[in-house]
């Protein structure tokens, strides 16, 4: 009986412990702004973030960041902004690319020279608060 109850806490506990594991950004980004520019875009890709969403971004860099999407209609290219977040897809990831979702950094507090690094403030609904490193790549970088 002791062995039953043993393996029906095993078996339940295994599920939820997935589920309450921290999302993982992987490969962040910033590309560098033109001179003089004030705003720069910010990519990466989030793992292990099933049934979450990412809320916002924040940056010691930027007066503000915002989540936009980009896409190519009729030849034109449209912004638009991502007001409710962006949602983890089925596997639990999220993905932002230079021609998809990205992040916006507005009002840059200071020069974000190649080479540099900033630190990026993910908000996710469920997860909360997870912090990533975003390296700084020259203007027309496009990694995936």
């Amino acid at each position: 009986m002791r062995a039953l109850a043993i393996s029906l806490v095993l078996l339940f506990a295994a599920p939820a412990a997935a589920q309450t594991s921290a999302p993982v950004v992987e490969g962040a980004w910033v590309m560098s702004p033109a001179p003089g520019a004030t705003e720069a875009s910010a990519y990466f890709s989030v793992r292990n973030a099933a049934g979450d969403r990412l809320l916002s971004v924040a940056c010691e860099c930027a007066a503000r960041a915002d989540l936009h999407d980009m896409r190519v209609v009729n030849g034109v290219m449209e912004m638009r902004p991502l007001r409710y977040g962006l949602a983890a897809d089925a596997n639990g990831a999220i993905a932002l690319s230079p021609n998809g979702a990205h992040i916006m950094l507005l009002g840059l507090a200071r020069r974000l020279a190649t080479g540099g690094h900033v630190r990026l403030r993910l908000t996710f609904r469920d997860a909360g608060v997870v912090e990533a490193e975003a390296d700084i790549h020259p203007p027309g970088t496009h990694r995936h």
